[in-house]
């Protein structure tokens, strides 16, 4: 296989840092690195119940729904943020204490987590049926709905289904990414300062 890829049910699920939750790792650099020292990570959480988010000083969050009926976020300052819509991503900073509502049962979000002194991170959403190059800075893919089909440079190829994910490392080239009939593949892009 042209590309690692790992299943998130092969992912063993731990607490939350507030231990209100579960997760799922999908990716942390650098590699060996904890929630102290990370440049950047990338988990899948599920949220089964009303509860705060865990805070992280100095960090840029991006939640984007993967299914469930969503969250409401209460924000600092009264304003409310409707996550009900899936594979919209939200950006917000880290050190904000947030108060999830759960709306109509239990949901499960995709996080990228930025440690903002050292890079700049996003969330593009690709669907169906779409084919096009990888940019340089794509780090991490997530299939979150349907297919997908990697082709590297040399022609080799690799079939993403839901729930699996590929890391990218720093110079390895970037392959073609084909989103099959009603895919959604979420693409993390990080640039380091």
């Amino acid at each position: 296989m042209p590309f690692e890829v790992l299943a998130l049910a092969d992912i063993p699920a731990v607490p939350w840092k507030n231990h209100a939750g579960i997760t799922r790792e999908l990716c942390i650099e650098p590699p060996g690195s904890d929630l102290n020292t990370f440049i950047w990570r990338v988990s899948v959480a599920e949220v089964a119940a009303d509860s705060a988010f865990s805070t992280f000083d100095g960090i840029d969050r991006t939640i984007v729904l993967l299914n469930g009926s969503g969250l409401h976020l209460q924000l600092p300052g009264g304003l409310l943020h409707p996550l009900t819509s899936a594979y919209q991503p939200f950006t917000f900073a880290g050190e904000l204490q947030v108060q999830a509502t759960v709306q109509g049962g239990a949901t499960r979000d995709f996080n990228l987590m930025v440690r903002r002194c050292a890079a700049t991170g996003s969330i593009a959403v690709y669907s169906c049926p779409q084919q096009l190059l990888l940019a340089a800075n794509a780090s991490l893919l997530f299939v979150a709905r349907g297919e997908a089909l990697l082709t590297d440079a040399d022609g080799r190829m690799q079939r993403l289904r839901a729930g699996d994910r590929v890391c990218f490392g720093e110079g390895q080239a970037r392959p073609q990414l084909q989103c099959g009939t009603d895919a959604v593949v979420l693409a993390v892009h990080i640039d380091k300062k």
